[in-house]
């Protein structure tokens, strides 16, 4: 995932996985920023998952320009 998937997605939330690849660090990095309070994550049993809107907003996205590219791709699939 990049941030130009993230930026498209629809999904509510990503993996820390995901969010480790769009900053190009490793999981372990991601996972500290998580332990830090640096980036959201929410806890689902054993599953740690990181709010989509939160995670572009760290990234200088804001949500609108986000719907705005997602909307753009819907067109251009139509």
């Amino acid at each position: 995932m990049d941030l130009d998937d993230l930026r498209i997605s629809r999904a509510a939330v990503v993996t820390v996985a995901q969010a480790a690849s769009v900053f190009g660090v490793d999981v372990r990095t991601v996972a500290r920023a998580i332990e830090n309070g640096e980036l959201p994550a929410v806890r689902l049993g054993r599953r740690v998952l990181i709010p989509r809107l939160p995670l572009l907003a760290v990234l200088g996205v804001t949500a609108g320009d986000a719907v705005a590219e997602r909307h753009d791709a819907d067109v251009a699939d139509r």
